[in-house]
């Protein structure tokens, strides 16, 4: 009589045969790009799932463009949550597109490779508000750039970079909505990477380096001592309709500045003894 001492459960690893499991951390639509790029590769995959946060944006739910796509979509604000769903659902990939908040090393650890879409060139304006930044700082050109994750925010190797030259006239808006574009450019190359002969370990990040936190710059109020050049990109750099615009202090009171020539009628009147202030700071228009 022969016994043999059989192991407990397991789980089998999964044919190599079958596609790609790849899990999707982002909002909006920048993410909206990146999925809609994953579907063209439906031939490689096995199975894709988003996570969102359960406050989604106003011009784009992922849930509807997930249930369009016919992937999975679960809005989860609980790190706990979100390691369970990542855990459960074995990842072969990660990627985050305008994720808003910092994605456990707990979950980055679940596979080989972790990317991260950035709205601009790295390393140059880590962290949040790039398409401001971009703008009040005079850049000549934005981009989207593919960089593996690691603990640090967009500090990862860079795995492929798209440009967009910045024109005299951009606004964060018009920034937004030109890199839409951009993004899905650039997330087509990376996947198609992936599929065929998989991603690069990619390359450092060289040059200036900056990094900016999620807050209103400035508290969005023009700054006294600026040049008229700084005003004007700031205007500009505010621009995001519906949020409030550029703003400055007049008389203790905020007052909105739309253009360098509502700036320049504010000034006036805030030096000018002639004006009667109380009454001048109800409207712009009076001033001018």
């Amino acid at each position: 009589l022969c016994t043999f001492n059989l192991p407990g459960p397991m789980e089998a690893p999964r044919p190599a045969s079958l596609g790609k499991r790849v899990l999707v951390f982002g909002w909006g639509a920048a993410a909206e790009q990146v999925l809609k790029e994953l579907s063209r590769f439906k031939e490689g995959l096995e199975a894709v799932s988003c996570i969102s946060h359960t406050s989604q944006a106003k011009d784009c739910d992922l849930r509807d463009v997930c249930t369009a796509l016919d992937f999975d979509c679960v809005l989860l604000d609980s790190n706990a949550d979100i390691l369970k769903a990542a855990s459960g659902f074995r990842p072969d990939l990660i990627v985050s597109a305008s994720y808003r908040k910092k994605i456990p090393a707990s979950v980055l650890n679940l596979c080989r490779d972790c990317v991260n879409f950035h709205p601009s060139l790295l390393p140059k304006h880590r962290g949040c508000w790039s398409g401001f930044w971009c703008i009040f700082e005079g850049d000549a050109e934005t981009g989207v750039t593919c960089h593996r994750m690691v603990e640090d925010f967009d500090a990862g190797l860079i795995v492929q970079q798209e440009r967009l030259p910045l024109e005299p006239s951009d606004t964060s808006f018009s920034v937004y909505q030109k890199l839409l574009p951009v993004t899905a450019l650039c997330a087509r190359a990376v996947l198609a990477r992936y599929f065929s002969t998989g991603l690069p370990p990619g390359e450092e990040q060289k040059g200036e380096s900056s990094y900016h936190y999620r807050k209103l710059p400035f508290e969005g109020l023009i700054q006294p001592e600026w040049s008229e050049t700084q005003v004007e990109r700031f205007i500009r750099a505010m621009y995001f309709p519906p949020f409030d615009g550029a703003a400055m202090l007049v008389n203790g009171r905020q007052m909105p500045v739309e253009s360098l020539e509502v700036y320049r009628c504010l000034q006036r009147s805030a030096a000018s003894p002639m004006v009667d202030r109380s009454a001048a700071t109800e409207s712009v228009a009076p001033l001018c």
